[in-house]
């Protein structure tokens, strides 16, 4: 383990560890906000076009962004 390592390990356990439920259930309500907001971009599309004829539909760039998000977030554990 290198020096800065120790160091930062030496101050964390000098500190109390003072999470409490509140903390937990606010942190828990902020997750489930932002999966909310992730899931519905997921799901965004757009029209695909050719030679003037709509052809089908695919996933937009943000929404690709936002699935690989939610996968790095993990499954849903509510």
């Amino acid at each position: 383990m290198d020096i800065a390592n120790k160091a930062f390990f030496a101050e964390t356990n000098r500190q109390p560890f003072t999470t409490d439920k509140l903390s937990v259930e606010k942190l828990q309500e902020q997750l489930n906000t932002a999966k909310k907001a992730l899931t519905d971009i997921s799901s965004s599309r757009q029209e695909i076009w050719r030679g003037g004829t709509s052809v089908g539909l695919e996933l937009t760039e943000d929404a690709k962004i936002a699935f690989d998000a939610l996968a790095a977030i993990g499954g849903d554990d509510e």
